[in-house]
Formats: structure tokens, C-alpha cells, sequence
């Protein structure tokens, strides 16, 4: 995990610029018509948000870097009318496969696979949505979005189709209705828990999840080869494809659970996910995932936020962050920080792995120039609590479990202490010249991120942004980093594997 370009904001994953406006579904027209788990040897291991009235929230695609695999060459003028090419054969087990991160697939190239997916969706499931009243609800669009969700923390990655709509429930985004297309690679069919905290991931749950109570589950094999799994949860509906050629599919359905009620008859469900085709998507670039490390496990994306939102958590930040600007007070006099806040970084989906974190703001007494005037230098304070992440930095083609990511133009460095204590910094300094028609002062941009691992187990990051000469460089911010205080957390509050 990382904080990609500013740990002072939580993860975005969002669709690459160079993605094609999404397929939707026409309402008009539709009214009209391991545990921990790797497989060792060979035993298996079981198996975004918009606001508004049940708003899409439409699952993107991750853009925050990485080498394409099969993308044609930008320089061959024949690559963008010949697409990726032919998918290589892949002769090992996809369970334990999957693919480096691409920035590039969600582009263009691979749009042809987005629109049949959407195609197949819209068939198989707008009537339903459209009796249920989701979609009148949702602005009359569902859409469909390329996916890659990390494998193992991001040691590799899984890739789909995918598209949710959600229920606002208060403040909070409640997933109503969601389908994924999932191409072969990091995931198996053997039921178990629906988390990222798994490798390989289960593509369908046979323990509770929307209720305490396990589902009523039953698998069952079709003429054609295909694998039909349904998992009955009384108030909401899991269903599953195994399809022949290693593809798979999901779908699930809240009906009542959340207190918003969209109801929609089991075996008219089961007959729209039966419905949909069985894919061939360009599988090259699936890979062998090899050995793994060990990842402290993680927490997992919760609808209702209840730890950002519980007084201990709220409490806990707000006594780190008056210990720290003590601190930081008897490092620089004069700087300033607020009082701070629990947040969890992650992406919002189901079983989607979340780091916990406290983050806060303030100032530095340099002067910098903020929209034509003298102000102090801004910076963003942010804990990361255990669980999810390890020290260290991830390359710019890679998205591992990494914290930092060494972005491009700029400069990082990582090392240990001899306490165990480790650091990554991260530079970048670009000067600004006025060309020669423009008025204007040349001035140099400077953006600076450290982090102090702490041996403990959790760590602390300041990100810091200035234009000019302020006399800022790495080991004054290491300086304030060693005066920070640990945070203040339960030791013993500890993720859990959901439904375990």
C-alpha cells in the first residue's frame, strides 16, 4: 500500500486519462424493452464513491502508474488499429498467477473487452434493475469499469470488469447491486471469505456477511461445463460462474440488509446470471506469482466506517497529534498543527483491503508564496498504524505493499538505522522559467515526503510543499520525525478475516 502522490490524501483509484467515456445502460430503452493465504504445494487454502440517492459508485480502474505489458508501441502509427494482439498461453495455475500492475489497461486498446462485458450486462440484468427501481434511482446509468485489485497487498495483481450501485444511507455508501467479470489469475472457486487479505481471493463467500448467520450455499454443475454457486443470505444474494476457461463471474444483490429494500426474485436472478456469456479476455502478461512475502494483515473496507467514527479512535488521534505539537514545538518554534483525525485509506469495495491511519495539518515557519502571497510553509503529519503495509518504497512500475511510491521526477533514497528504525524520502525540485513573451519571476518548486518506520510496527510521514529558498531539506524533517511521539492506539484491537 501507498499514498501514491499526497499522504495527506487517501488513495485515489481512479480511471487513466486515457480511458473511453464508460458504457451505460439505456433506461429509456430498457423500459421499452489461504487464509493468509497462499497455496502451498498443492493444497488449496479456502478459496467509489458519488454522492446522491442510491449513487453509482462506479468501480475505476487504478491509474497511479505502471509499465504496460501488451499496450502496442506509441510510436508504430499501426499499433492503435491492431489493439494488445493475441493472448499468450498460459500453461501454470491461475490461482496463483496474476499480472503486474498496467496503467495502460484501461485504455483504448482494451475497450472492445469493456463494451462486450457492458453489452452482456445490460442484457442480462437491466430489466431486473429497472422493476427493482435501482436504476430510476441511479439517474437512469450503470456503469461498467476496468479493475485491477491488488493480489497479496499488490505483489500482484487481479484483473475484471466491474460495476456497483450503491444506496445512500446516511452518510455512508451502501452497495445495492454489483457484477464483476473477472479474467483468470490470483483467485480460485473453492468458497471462503470475499477479501483482498487472501491470496489466492475467493471469488464467492460461504460465510456470513451481510448477518451474523452463514448463507445457505449450494453449488452446482451445468450442462455446458460451467460451475453455479449461490449463496442465499436471506436479506441479500451472492451468486457465482466458474466458466470453463478459467473466467469467473459475480454478482450480488442487497435486498433488504441494509434498510433501503430493492427486491428482485432469487430464481429470476439466478436466470439473468446463467444468462451471461462465458468471456475470452486477453489473458497475456499472466504470471506465476512465485514466492510471496508476508504481509501484516490488513483491516478491510467497512460501509459504515465505524472505527473513523468511534470516540476511542477519534480520541486516540487527538491526544497523538497534542503530544506531537508539543513536540514539533520544541523542534521549530512557531509552527502550528491541528488537532487531527482517524482515516482509513482504501479503496471502497468489498473486502477491499483499508490501512488505519491519523492524519493532520499545519505549519512551518519559512515563508513560501501561496497565489501571489507570503505565507508559512504548509505540511501534511500522517501515523500509519499497523497492519497492511511494510517499509520500504515500491518502484514507479510497481504498486506493492509498499507505503511509498518512487514517483517519477523525483528522488528517493532508503535506508535503516542501527535501532531498526528505517526512513524513505522522497524529493523532487523543478525550476520555473517565464518564457519569452511572459512576465513573471523565475522561482523553484520544491515537494519533500519522508517517513520514520518505526520498529513497533507503525509509522509516521510528513509531506511538505514549498516554492522559493526556504532553508527545508532532509534532515531537518528527520529531525522533526524522531521528535514525533508514538501514536496512541489499542495494541490489541486487531484485523480480523471476515467471516472467520
Amino acid at each position: 500500500m501507498h499514498t501514491q502522490d499526497d499522504p495527506g490524501a487517501m488513495f485515489q483509484k481512479a480511471m487513466s486519462a486515457e480511458a473511453p467515456p464508460p458504457a451505460a445502460l439505456d433506461l429509456d430503452r430498457i423500459v421499452q424493452d489461504g487464509y493468509r493465504a497462499r497455496r502451498r504445494h498443492r493444497a488449496v487454502l479456502g478459496g467509489a464513491a458519488t454522492a446522491g440517492v442510491a449513487a453509482v459508485a462506479a468501480v475505476l480502474a487504478l491509474s497511479i502508474g505502471g509499465a504496460p505489458v501488451t499496450a502496442p508501441d506509441p510510436a508504430d502509427p499501426t499499433a492503435a488499429e491492431e489493439g494488445p494482439g493475441p493472448a499468450e498461453e498460459f500453461l501454470g495455475e491461475p490461482s496463483m498467477a496474476g499480472y503486474r500492475y498496467q496503467d495502460g489497461w484501461a485504455s483504448e486498446y482494451y475497450a472492445p473487452e469493456e463494451a462486450m462485458v457492458s453489452e452482456a450486462v445490460e442484457e442480462a440484468f437491466a430489466p431486473l434493475l429497472a422493476e427493482s427501481g435501482v436504476l430510476n434511482a441511479l439517474g437512469e446509468e450503470f456503469m461498467i469499469r476496468p479493475l485491477q485489485r491488488p493480489g497479496n497487498y499488490g505483489q500482484t495483481w487481479l484483473r475484471s470488469y466491474a460495476g456497483v450501485a450503491a444506496d445512500e444511507v446516511g452518510s455512508q455508501l451502501r452497495p445495492v447491486f454489483s457484477v464483476e467479470a473477472l479474467l483468470p489469475g490470483g483467485w480460485t472457486a473453492e468458497p471462503g471469505p470475499v477479501t483482498e487479505q487472501l491470496f489466492p481471493q475467493h471469488l464467492i463467500g460461504d460465510v456470513p456477511h451481510y448477518t451474523d448467520q452463514a448463507p445457505a450455499f449450494e453449488s452446482t454443475e451445468l450442462d455446458d461445463g460451467r460451475t453455479l454457486f449461490v449463496a442465499d443470505h436471506g436479506c441479500a444474494y451472492d451468486l457465482a460462474v466458474l466458466y470453463p476457461n478459467g473466467t469467473g463471474l459475480r454478482v450480488s444483490w442487497d435486498v433488504d440488509c441494509s434498510g433501503e429494500t430493492h427486491a428482485v426474485d432469487l430464481d429470476d436472478l439466478t436466470d439473468a446470471v446463467v444468462a451471461m456469456p462465458e468471456f475470452e479476455f486477453d489473458t497475456t502478461g499472466l504470471t506465476p506469482v512465485g514466492e510471496l512475502r508476508d504481509i501484516p494483515t490488513s483491516w478491510v473496507w467497512d460501509p459504515a466506517d465505524a472505527w473513523v467514527y468511534s470516540g476511542e479512535a477519534r480520541s486516540a488521534a487527538s491526544d497523538t497529534y497534542a503530544a506531537a505539537a508539543d513536540a514539533l514545538q520544541s523542534v521549530l518554534p512557531g509552527s502550528t498543527l491541528s488537532g487531527g483525525a482517524p482515516v482509513t485509506l482504501g479503496l471502497m469495495d468489498r473486502g477491499a483491503v483499508a490501512i488505519r491511519s491519523y492524519s493532520a495539518n499545519g505549519t512551518l515557519p519559512f515563508e513560501t508564496i501561496d497565489d501571489g502571497a507570503v505565507s508559512d510553509v504548509y505540511f501534511d503529519l500522517r501515523y500509519y498504524l499497523p497492519g497492511g503495509w511494510v517499509p520500504g518504497a515500491s518502484d514507479f512500475n510497481d504498486r506493492g505493499p509498499e507505503i511509498h511510491v518512487c514517483k517519477e521526477e523525483f528522488q528517493c533514497d532508503i535506508w535503516g538505522d542501527d535501532n531498526g528504525t528505517q526512513w524513505g524520502f522522497e524529493e523532487r525540485v523543478v525550476d520555473h522559467e517565464p518564457g519569452p513573451e511572459e512576465d513573471w519571476e523565475a522561482y523553484t518548486e520544491h515537494e519533500f515526503y519522508a517517513t520514520l518506520y518505526a520498529p513497533e510496527g507503525w509509522a509516521v510521514g510528513i509531506w511538505v510543499h514549498w516554492l522559493g529558498d526556504a532553508p527545508i531539506d532532509a534532515d531537518q524533517l528527520a529531525e522533526i520525525l524522531r521528535a514525533m511521539p508514538a501514536p496512541e492506539y489499542d495494541p490489541e484491537d486487531l484485523p480480523v478475516i471476515p467471516g472467520s
